[in-house]
């Protein structure tokens, strides 16, 4: 992805091995937009620690960090007499650390075929999957920018940029792609509470020179009915055989408005959200967070110089916090897959197959 560190241009993954000294790297997003601070790992409970505090976020993101971990774990383990129960129980531990996002269970699954090969073998499966995905978010770009058109106003929801995909992004890729080709359009970034990942959102959009607005979730509702949304447009953490989709909590309050006022709504995912295993949205998971998140704010003290964090309710306020909800397959109008602009009925065809 593209970066601006101290005034110099780079481009980094979001996660990615460090073969000279062994280890999973990745850009901490706890700490952007206001410091690019590179987060390293030297055993695979870091890599935990990583994906549950949020360091790592973004179901495909999440998916090869995950990945990577195991194929850490296999090199830690290696040769000990008790290797494969150590391995398995880091498999477990992985698989644990985020429950709704399929990607993870796929990464930890991709690398697990080949654990009783050799680590080096497991590292390279590790960087296949992630660049697999990696790839796939630049070809949800070319398909999705179809979609895109001058002078649009487009509404998008949580996270879903080259962070959140390794690299190029889900939903925000065929925005980039259709930027970068002269489209002009505007962006709505809701700022998804509590995590405030739209932060994470502007920041990319930023990268990039792309027009944007940030707005409060609740605003969301009076854009649309003001006839200011043309396109809703946002990514997804599970998508299950019958279309419904899993994604970050707010989604189904979205698409149910945008289905009132007719305005198209899509998710935009590589292969590897899709739970071809699980029936209906019903069945999946839905992650409970720790309610200290709502109860407190993060953000940046310019008087302090350093990031901060204040409380904004009384001791003993109840907070429920899920991460997901659930939004059913009838208020999508599509989903931007690898494979193209699909159906719901279309997307179990095509990955059936």
């Amino acid at each position: 992805m593209k970066l601006n560190i101290n005034g110099e241009e780079a481009d980094l993954p979001a996660v990615w091995w460090n073969s000279e000294q062994k280890m999973v790297q990745l850009i901490d997003q706890t700490k952007l937009p206001f410091l690019i601070s590179i987060h390293s790992c030297s055993t695979y409970r870091e890599v935990v620690e990583a994906i549950m505090s949020m360091k790592i976020r973004g179901a495909p993101s999440i998916g090869a960090t995950a990945a990577y971990g195991l194929a850490q774990a296999i090199n830690e383990f290696w040769g000990k007499p008790d290797y494969l129960e150590k391995v398995q129980v880091a498999y477990n531990d992985l698989l644990s650390s985020r429950p709704t996002a399929v990607d993870l269970k796929n990464g930890l699954d991709f690398v697990k075929d080949i654990w009783s090969v050799s680590p080096e073998e497991a590292i390279v499966y590790a960087q296949k999957f992630a660049q697999n995905i990696a790839m796939q978010g630049k070809e949800i770009g070319e398909v999705g920018k179809s979609l895109i058109r001058e002078n649009m106003n487009i509404l998008t929801h949580c996270h879903t940029g080259a962070l959140a995909l390794v690299d190029h992004g889900s939903a925000l890729a065929p925005l980039v792609t259709s930027w970068e080709e002269g489209i002009r359009f505007h962006v709505y970034v809701d700022e998804t509470r509590p995590r405030m990942q739209g932060r994470l959102t502007s920041w990319e959009l930023s990268q990039y020179g792309v027009d944007h607005t940030v707005i409060c979730d609740s605003a969301s509702g009076h854009l649309m009915s003001s006839g200011k949304v043309d396109l809703v447009i946002l990514g997804a953490d599970r998508v299950v055989r019958n279309g419904d989709i899993a994604n970050k909590v707010g989604t189904h309050n979205l698409a149910v408005i945008a289905n009132h006022y007719s305005i198209p709504f899509y998710s935009a995912f590589p292969d590897t959200t899709f739970d071809l295993n699980t029936p209906t949205g019903a069945e999946i998971v839905i992650e409970e967070r720790n309610p200290q998140e709502i109860y407190e704010v993060r953000g940046f003290s310019k008087t302090m110089n350093k990031q901060t964090c204040i409380s904004v309710y009384q001791d003993n306020t109840r907070c429920y916090n899920p991460a997901f909800d659930v939004t059913p397959a009838e208020l999508l109008s599509g989903y931007i897959t690898p494979h193209g602009i699909l159906t719901k009925e279309e997307l179990l065809r095509v990955y059936s197959n």
